[in-house]
């Protein structure tokens, strides 16, 4: 049977990677492209996975330039995250992550409000340091209320 005692050296490891976690997050609150560069592996064996369906990169540059130019855009951003899950491979070396997100910023001049993000991605220690290694952000669908569907019923 597997014990479900944490130990001191698995609980700091997780309080690194949740501060990885938070530092990617506050990161694009401010628009700190470099805070947020330093989260990541940035080597060809990288990947992640966005939620427009065109929004999947294999490697560090060409998901670097889009977000340097996607980071600089955003206004009044903020991001409360919850639920987060870090579970660490039996050798210490590799963890994966689940958190749920909501998501509050500005678009046109008008506040937007998402809610239920869902940010999974695996983190590796290398050279001392936990990086993000791989990550997903989707978006749960969420079924529109019968007066909405009534209304796009009416636009076909």
């Amino acid at each position: 049977m597997k014990s479900t005692a944490i130990n001191t050296q698995d609980s700091q490891c997780i309080a690194e990677i949740e501060s990885v976690l938070n530092k990617l997050l506050r990161s694009q609150e401010k628009g700190d492209i470099n805070d947020f560069a330093d989260c990541f592996a940035q080597d060809e064996n990288f990947v992640t996975i966005g939620t427009d369906i065109d929004e999947i990169w294999y490697d560090w540059p060409t998901f670097f330039s889009w977000m340097k130019s996607a980071i600089t855009k955003w206004q009044g951003y903020s991001i409360t995250e919850k639920n987060t899950r870090i579970t660490l491979s039996n050798n210490g070396q590799v963890a994966w992550y689940s958190q749920l997100m909501d998501t509050c910023f500005e678009t046109k001049g008008e506040p937007v409000r998402l809610e239920g993000f869902r940010h999974t991605g695996v983190v590796e220690y290398r050279n001392g340091k936990w990086l993000i290694v791989q990550s997903h952000i989707s978006i749960p669908y969420i079924e529109p209320d019968e007066d909405e569907e009534a209304s796009n019923d009416l636009l076909i």
